[in-house]
């Protein structure tokens, strides 16, 4: 918050939410990157088909579908065997995923199952691959999961936005009207509080203990206990207390 204009009979100051406004501009494109990844490039389910066409000879289609529908074909020629692999998140959670084993690659299923519906699937491709049957079809679907993680970053993108509009506060002391207004104006709409200069008690200053630190605002305490936050936004402690001290030396000069 910094005073943006003082003259004998007015002080106005403003407070810019940069923090906010720079937070939620971040969560959205990071969210908004992710959204896209999940409807067009994640796979949210697949489909395997072996055909053996001779005794020593298998060719199978991979077929993974995006959430929208779309499909990306992978020809897989003389698979070996399947396996499953597991992965450790850092938190201690566990991904499973099917990896089918050719002469000329490796070729990934799904990663968002349970084990046990990944091991079910390692063991029928495994059982055909040892077998004579002429035919094999697998499906996975983890559309469930897609769908969620669609869900949750339109979720965290709406708090970005609301976060990118946070309003800008102007508070204006005038003299000569013996009025305090504050205006708080943003793409979300207008407040505007207004109150005589006589009912302020005092301009105080607030302080929270974040995570590593503490954060300061400044509050018109009014008579009859109504306390105004003049920047809703916690802030640094020194422009805080230049801006308290900029408005108590001015309200005492009125007197």
């Amino acid at each position: 918050m910094k005073v943006v204009e003082e003259t004998r009979t007015r002080l106005r100051l403003q407070h810019r939410p940069i923090t906010k406004w720079l937070s939620g501009i971040s969560i959205f494109a990071v969210c908004l990157s992710f959204l896209i990844y999940c409807l067009f490039f994640d796979a949210a389910s697949a489909r395997l088909n072996c055909d053996r066409l001779s005794s020593n000879q298998i060719n199978c289609e991979l077929k993974r579908f995006n959430l929208l529908g779309n499909a990306e074909k992978l020809k897989i020629f003389d698979p070996q065997e399947a396996y499953m692999i597991t992965r450790s998140g850092s938190k201690g959670g566990k991904t499973y995923q099917v990896v089918v084993v050719t002469s000329f690659g490796e070729y990934a299923l799904l990663s968002h199952l349970s084990y046990q519906v990944n091991q079910e699937v390692a063991f029928q491709i495994n059982d055909f691959i040892s077998s004579q049957r002429s035919s094999l079809l697998v499906q996975q679907n983890q559309r469930n999961h897609i769908f969620f993680i669609s869900l949750l970053m339109l979720i965290l993108m709406t708090v970005g936005v609301f976060l990118a509009t946070s309003p800008v506060s102007n508070c204006t002391f005038y003299k000569t009207l013996n009025k305090v207004l504050i205006e708080r104006k943003g793409l979300r709409g207008q407040t505007i509080i207004e109150h005589p200069l006589e009912q302020i008690i005092c301009i105080d200053i607030q302080e929270k203990q974040f995570k590593y630190s503490k954060l300061y605002r400044s509050v018109i305490i009014m008579k009859f206990g109504k306390n105004i936050p003049i920047n809703p936004e916690y802030s640094d402690e020194n422009s805080i207390r230049h801006a308290v001290f900029r408005i108590n030396s001015f309200l005492r000069n009125s007197q």
